[in-house]
């Protein structure tokens, strides 16, 4: 800790008191040749804080003496990059380098997308299909509006269908009615979009789903409509026999009743139903209308071409996001070593400011040091000056000779021949410093320039010319894998 001002002239009021008392008595005896105890005391205290400043100030040199080392092995590193940054072109090398890392997983999915579009294209081509695949983005909800139809539907049949059970007797049938009518027309409808296809075959397919549905929505809801009066003899009929419930023969007859009523209008013979059960097949045909075309849009209008055109956007996507990757990567590393070498130009500069601070810093304890000897010297001059004084103003006797000569506490080395040597070799440091910068910081820059001024060739053309690489190499595998696009 440097020393502080006070340390030892702070003593002097209780020198002064020491100084009348000992002069009371005559003391020190006129004949002494060495300091009393009382000036024994305070000289020790001034030899303690010189021995601190020494002892601060060899610190201080060691410290500086390892950091102009530091300085000097941190130069070397830094000439010795510099000639590898500057020797070398390393920056096409680290762009490519980056860009293999993602090399085989580019090529496969790139491989993978071409398939996939030859695929799609082969589709469209066969099935005569000029525009975009169209089909919902999520199909859960597209049947959730389906499943919300069943359910109004069954709401409403409820109460067509409300008998000696109540509406939850009637619900359960509702819901029964509901499912099996718009699960077919659903089922149907899907296989409508087989009239856009081409194929003779496919057509036939569609058409027949078509005429399936108009018969099977006519003969499902009149059968749900005759069965709906059916159902209501049959809860008269379990009332009369006061029966909890109806037994699955009564059931079965009440469903064949109503199958024979249905089927009877192919004799040209509508069945006898009242104002609901006429309500209910409107209703019951409407909800299949409904779920006949959720049936038909929940994927693209020709079959099997949204499932194809899924498989290429994922593959697509795929590819893109890879493509993505390996550009940021790529570019990341020229970047980097763009930054180094700024950084490194930067380096070079510091250690110059550097070498001058630890110089200054070096001066600046030596000075400091010198400063404080001064401080200690003259505060134990004052100290003394002031007991010696007092003691002759009191005493009666003549006062020793010595009071005469005050004694000196600074070191014989005052550190200057150290400091100088230091300088010496700080001067070199920074001499090294210095032609360092001199002979690397220009071409550092033109360097950085000129590695910027590449990055742009290389993300303009490079890249592009390994993304051709990748699509022939693509190519290539697919050929060896022998794999034939349908």
């Amino acid at each position: 800790m440097a020393f502080v001002d006070g340390t030892i002239s702070g003593h002097c009021k209780k020198m002064e008191e020491d100084a009348v008392l000992e002069g009371g008595k005559n003391r020190p005896d006129s004949a002494s040749n060495s300091p009393d105890l009382n000036e024994t005391r305070i000289i020790n205290i001034a030899r303690q804080s010189v021995a601190t400043e020494e002892s601060s100030l060899s610190d201080a040199f060691v410290a500086a003496e390892k950091r102009a080392s530091e300085i000097t092995q941190r130069i070397e590193a830094l000439d010795s990059s510099c000639s590898s940054h500057l020797g070398h072109d390393l920056v096409e090398g680290a762009f490519r380098s980056a860009l293999a890392r993602d090399d085989h997983a580019l090529v496969a999915a790139c491989s993978h997308e071409m398939q996939a579009r030859a695929q799609l294209n082969s589709f469209k081509k066969r099935n005569n299909i000029h525009e975009s695949a169209k089909y919902p983005e999520d199909r859960l909800f597209h049947f959730s509006l389906l499943i919300l139809f069943i359910a109004l539907e069954t709401g409403v049949n409820a109460f067509f269908y409300e008998g000696s059970a109540g509406l939850l007797g009637g619900a359960f049938v509702a819901l029964t009615v509901s499912v099996v009518n718009m699960g077919i027309a659903t089922f149907l409808g899907a296989l409508f979009q087989f009239t856009n296809l081409v194929n003779i075959k496919h057509k036939l397919i569609g058409y027949g789903a078509l005429v399936g549905f108009l018969v099977a929505g006519l003969v499902l809801n009149l059968f749900f409509s005759t069965f709906r009066v059916q159902y209501q003899l049959l809860q008269l009929e379990v009332a009369q026999q006061n029966l909890q419930e109806p037994t699955i023969t009564m059931m079965v007859a009440a469903a064949q009743n109503a199958a024979i009523d249905a089927l009877s209008v192919f004799l040209l013979h509508f069945p006898a139903i009242d104002f609901m059960s006429f309500m209910l097949f409107f209703v019951g045909f409407g909800c299949s209308v409904i779920a006949f075309w959720k049936g038909y849009t929940y994927d693209d209008k020709h079959p099997g071409y949204g499932h194809i055109d899924r498989v290429h956007k994922s593959a697509e996507t795929k590819l893109s996001k890879l493509k993505s990757v390996a550009f940021e990567s790529a570019s990341a590393s020229v970047h980097l070593m763009a930054n180094e070498i700024e950084q490194l130009r930067g380096a070079v500069v510091a250690e110059q400011r550097n070498a001058s601070a630890l110089k200054s810093q070096v001066q600046g304890s030596h000075g400091s040091f010198m400063a404080n000897m001064n401080k200690i010297q003259g505060e134990l001059n004052l100290v003394l000056e002031t007991y010696r004084g007092s003691n002759r103003a009191i005493r009666a006797t003549t006062a020793p000779k010595y009071f005469d000569v005050l004694p000196a506490v600074n070191p014989a080395d005052d550190g200057l021949n150290s400091c100088n040597s230091l300088i010496l070799r700080i001067d070199e440091v920074s001499a090294k410093a210095k032609s360092l910068a001199d002979t690397r910081v220009t071409t550092l820059g033109d360097r950085l320039q000129a590695i910027r001024m590449k990055i742009h060739d290389l993300v303009q053309q490079e890249f592009q010319s390994y993304l051709k690489s990748v699509n022939d190499r693509a190519e290539i595998d697919i050929r060896s894998s022998g794999q034939v696009s349908e």
